[in-house]
């Protein structure tokens, strides 16, 4: 009777194999969004050059109340 009970609670071969397509579903998402953040990031480099604005832009140093100007 207990050890029923036990087989119940364990993951079946099922639940293993959703919960390996949802941690892969997961990393492919992740993956996406960061691509995507490096993408963004290279094109407002780009336009940062092109535009040549980077000596308007007020850079935060490390959360520090101190400020650098380019």
């Amino acid at each position: 009777m207990i050890l029923k009970w036990i087989k119940r609670l364990l993951p079946t071969g099922q639940d293993r194999e959703k919960e390996r397509e949802q941690l892969q579903a997961i990393t492919h998402r992740a993956f996406l969004a960061i691509e995507r953040y490096s993408e963004c990031s290279e094109e407002i480099k780009s336009k940062i050059e092109q535009n040549h604005i980077a000596r308007h832009l007020i850079y935060d140093k490390g959360g520090s109340a101190e400020h650098a100007h380019n």
